[in-house]
Protein backbone atom coordinates (compact mmCIF):
# COMPACT_ATOMS: atom_id res chain seq x y z
CA UNK A 1 0.00 0.00 0.00
CA UNK A 2 2.71 2.46 1.11
CA UNK A 3 6.08 0.67 0.71
CA UNK A 4 8.02 3.57 2.24
CA UNK A 5 6.40 2.88 5.62
CA UNK A 6 8.70 -0.13 6.06
CA UNK A 7 11.49 2.40 6.58
CA UNK A 8 9.46 4.56 8.97
CA UNK A 9 10.61 4.38 12.61
CA UNK A 10 7.01 3.72 13.66
CA UNK A 11 6.83 0.49 11.65
CA UNK A 12 10.44 -0.63 12.11
CA UNK A 13 10.68 -4.41 12.37
CA UNK A 14 7.39 -5.10 10.55
CA UNK A 15 6.99 -6.52 7.03
CA UNK A 16 4.85 -4.89 4.37
CA UNK A 17 2.04 -7.40 4.73
CA UNK A 18 1.69 -6.70 8.45
CA UNK A 19 1.75 -2.94 7.87
CA UNK A 20 -0.93 -3.17 5.19
CA UNK A 21 -3.12 -5.29 7.45
CA UNK A 22 -2.81 -2.79 10.29
CA UNK A 23 -3.74 0.09 7.98
CA UNK A 24 -6.82 -1.74 6.69
CA UNK A 25 -8.53 -1.11 10.02
CA UNK A 26 -7.02 2.32 10.71
CA UNK A 27 -8.50 5.73 10.02
CA UNK A 28 -6.10 7.85 7.99
CA UNK A 29 -5.94 10.39 5.16
CA UNK A 30 -3.25 11.54 2.73
CA UNK A 31 -2.63 14.97 1.20
CA UNK A 32 -0.08 16.46 -1.20
CA UNK A 33 1.51 19.91 -0.83
CA UNK A 34 3.58 22.29 -2.93
CA UNK A 35 6.84 24.01 -2.05
CA UNK A 36 6.47 26.40 0.93
CA UNK A 37 2.85 25.38 1.52
CA UNK A 38 1.87 25.52 5.18
CA UNK A 39 0.86 22.01 6.20
CA UNK A 40 -0.13 22.92 9.76
CA UNK A 41 0.18 26.00 11.93
CA UNK A 42 1.52 26.39 15.42
CA UNK A 43 -1.10 25.89 18.17
CA UNK A 44 -3.30 23.87 15.80
CA UNK A 45 -5.06 20.99 17.57
CA UNK A 46 -3.06 17.83 16.79
CA UNK A 47 -5.46 14.90 16.63
CA UNK A 48 -3.69 12.76 14.04
CA UNK A 49 -0.06 11.68 13.69
CA UNK A 50 1.49 13.08 10.50
CA UNK A 51 3.91 10.81 8.63
CA UNK A 52 5.90 12.08 5.65
CA UNK A 53 5.39 9.70 2.72
CA UNK A 54 7.27 11.76 0.14
CA UNK A 55 9.51 14.84 0.21
CA UNK A 56 10.45 16.77 3.33
CA UNK A 57 9.14 19.45 5.66
CA UNK A 58 10.59 22.03 8.01
CA UNK A 59 9.43 23.23 11.39
CA UNK A 60 9.48 26.99 11.89
CA UNK A 61 8.87 29.43 14.73
CA UNK A 62 8.78 33.22 14.95
CA UNK A 63 11.12 34.72 17.55
CA UNK A 64 10.59 37.84 19.65
CA UNK A 65 12.04 40.03 16.88
CA UNK A 66 9.56 38.70 14.33
CA UNK A 67 12.13 36.61 12.48
CA UNK A 68 11.35 33.14 11.17
CA UNK A 69 13.63 30.45 12.56
CA UNK A 70 13.89 26.91 11.26
CA UNK A 71 13.69 24.53 14.22
CA UNK A 72 13.97 21.25 12.39
CA UNK A 73 14.16 19.70 8.93
CA UNK A 74 12.40 16.34 8.50
CA UNK A 75 12.36 14.02 5.48
CA UNK A 76 10.27 10.99 4.51
CA UNK A 77 9.42 8.65 6.14
CA UNK A 78 9.79 10.42 9.49
CA UNK A 79 7.01 11.45 11.87
CA UNK A 80 5.99 15.03 12.65
CA UNK A 81 5.79 16.06 16.32
CA UNK A 82 4.82 12.60 17.70
CA UNK A 83 5.31 13.70 21.31
CA UNK A 84 2.40 16.15 21.03
CA UNK A 85 -0.18 13.62 19.88
CA UNK A 86 -1.07 12.37 23.34
CA UNK A 87 -1.28 14.12 26.70
CA UNK A 88 -3.11 17.15 27.99
CA UNK A 89 -1.79 19.68 25.46
CA UNK A 90 -2.41 18.38 21.95
CA UNK A 91 -1.26 21.37 19.92
CA UNK A 92 1.61 21.72 17.50
CA UNK A 93 4.58 23.68 18.89
CA UNK A 94 5.73 24.84 15.44
CA UNK A 95 4.52 25.72 11.96
CA UNK A 96 5.01 22.81 9.54
CA UNK A 97 5.97 23.88 5.99
CA UNK A 98 6.62 21.77 2.88
CA UNK A 99 10.14 22.04 1.44
CA UNK A 100 9.34 20.88 -2.07
CA UNK A 101 6.57 20.23 -4.57
CA UNK A 102 4.83 16.90 -4.24
CA UNK A 103 5.39 16.56 -0.51
CA UNK A 104 2.93 13.91 0.63
CA UNK A 105 1.67 13.54 4.19
CA UNK A 106 -0.30 10.74 5.80
CA UNK A 107 -2.36 11.71 8.84
CA UNK A 108 -3.06 8.70 11.04
CA UNK A 109 -5.92 9.38 13.44
CA UNK A 110 -4.92 9.25 17.10
CA UNK A 111 -7.51 6.61 17.92
CA UNK A 112 -6.32 4.44 15.06
CA UNK A 113 -2.73 4.68 16.21
CA UNK A 114 -3.74 3.79 19.75
CA UNK A 115 -5.51 0.67 18.48
CA UNK A 116 -2.40 -0.27 16.49
CA UNK A 117 -0.26 0.00 19.60
CA UNK A 118 -2.70 -2.22 21.50
CA UNK A 119 -2.70 -4.82 18.74
CA UNK A 120 1.03 -4.79 18.04
CA UNK A 121 3.61 -4.33 20.78
CA UNK A 122 6.35 -3.59 18.23
CA UNK A 123 4.56 -0.39 17.23
CA UNK A 124 4.08 0.52 20.88
CA UNK A 125 7.79 -0.03 21.58
CA UNK A 126 8.79 1.92 18.46
CA UNK A 127 6.57 4.85 19.41
CA UNK A 128 8.05 5.05 22.91
CA UNK A 129 11.57 4.99 21.45
CA UNK A 130 10.67 7.74 18.96
CA UNK A 131 9.33 10.04 21.67
CA UNK A 132 12.37 9.48 23.89
CA UNK A 133 14.82 10.15 21.06
CA UNK A 134 12.98 13.27 19.90
CA UNK A 135 12.79 14.62 23.44
CA UNK A 136 16.55 14.31 23.79
CA UNK A 137 17.13 15.92 20.39
CA UNK A 138 14.87 18.89 21.03
CA UNK A 139 16.25 19.51 24.50
CA UNK A 140 19.66 20.03 22.86
CA UNK A 141 18.13 22.10 20.05
CA UNK A 142 16.21 24.38 22.40
CA UNK A 143 19.33 24.91 24.51
CA UNK A 144 21.29 25.95 21.41
CA UNK A 145 18.56 28.37 20.33
CA UNK A 146 18.31 29.83 23.82
CA UNK A 147 22.04 30.56 23.85
CA UNK A 148 21.80 32.17 20.42
CA UNK A 149 18.89 34.40 21.41
CA UNK A 150 20.63 35.37 24.64
CA UNK A 151 23.73 36.37 22.67
CA UNK A 152 21.58 38.52 20.42
CA UNK A 153 19.99 40.23 23.43
CA UNK A 154 23.38 41.06 24.93
CA UNK A 155 24.61 42.38 21.57
CA UNK A 156 21.54 44.59 21.26
CA UNK A 157 22.04 45.94 24.79
CA UNK A 158 25.68 46.81 24.11
CA UNK A 159 24.78 48.62 20.90
CA UNK A 160 22.00 50.61 22.56
CA UNK A 161 24.20 51.48 25.54
CA UNK A 162 27.05 52.80 23.39
CA UNK A 163 26.69 56.13 21.66
CA UNK A 164 26.86 56.19 17.86
CA UNK A 165 30.45 57.43 17.84
CA UNK A 166 31.54 55.74 21.04
CA UNK A 167 32.54 52.09 21.47
CA UNK A 168 32.93 52.03 25.23
CA UNK A 169 30.24 50.84 27.64
CA UNK A 170 30.60 50.87 31.45
CA UNK A 171 30.75 47.33 32.82
CA UNK A 172 27.77 47.17 35.19
CA UNK A 173 27.06 43.47 35.38
CA UNK A 174 24.22 43.49 37.90
CA UNK A 175 22.39 46.34 36.21
CA UNK A 176 22.77 44.92 32.70
CA UNK A 177 21.78 41.41 33.75
CA UNK A 178 18.67 42.80 35.47
CA UNK A 179 17.78 44.79 32.37
CA UNK A 180 17.87 41.61 30.29
CA UNK A 181 16.12 39.61 33.02
CA UNK A 182 18.89 36.99 33.12
CA UNK A 183 21.29 35.79 35.79
CA UNK A 184 24.63 37.44 36.39
CA UNK A 185 26.38 34.20 35.47
CA UNK A 186 24.56 33.92 32.13
CA UNK A 187 25.43 37.53 31.29
CA UNK A 188 29.11 37.05 32.14
CA UNK A 189 29.33 33.84 30.09
CA UNK A 190 27.74 35.52 27.08
CA UNK A 191 30.13 38.46 27.33
CA UNK A 192 33.04 36.04 27.48
CA UNK A 193 31.83 34.34 24.30
CA UNK A 194 31.64 37.69 22.51
CA UNK A 195 35.13 38.53 23.73
CA UNK A 196 36.51 35.20 22.48
CA UNK A 197 35.14 36.00 19.03
CA UNK A 198 36.86 39.38 19.13
CA UNK A 199 33.63 41.36 19.03
CA UNK A 200 34.29 43.04 22.37
CA UNK A 201 37.17 43.56 24.78
CA UNK A 202 36.61 43.33 28.52
CA UNK A 203 38.35 45.10 31.37
CA UNK A 204 37.54 45.47 35.05
CA UNK A 205 35.44 48.60 34.47
CA UNK A 206 34.30 48.69 30.86
CA UNK A 207 33.34 46.85 27.68
CA UNK A 208 34.97 48.04 24.47
CA UNK A 209 33.18 47.20 21.23
CA UNK A 210 35.81 46.03 18.73
CA UNK A 211 33.54 44.84 15.92
CA UNK A 212 30.37 46.92 15.78
CA UNK A 213 29.35 45.47 12.43
CA UNK A 214 29.42 41.93 13.77
CA UNK A 215 27.15 42.90 16.67
CA UNK A 216 24.79 44.76 14.35
CA UNK A 217 24.60 41.74 12.04
CA UNK A 218 23.58 39.57 14.99
CA UNK A 219 20.51 41.68 15.77
CA UNK A 220 19.59 42.79 12.24
CA UNK A 221 16.33 41.35 10.83
CA UNK A 222 16.93 38.43 8.45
Amino acid sequence: MFPILKDSPLFRGLDQQTIDKLLEHASYATATYGRDDCIARRDTAYSGLMIILKGSVRGEMTDAAGRRRMIDNIAAPQLIAPAFLFGGYNRLPIDVVANEDGTEIMTLHRGGLFEMMQDNTIILSNFIDIISNRANYFSRKIYALSVLMLTEKVAALLLSSAAAQEDTVPLEIEKMADELDITRNAFEQTLSELAKKGYVELSATQIVIRDRRALEAMVAPQ
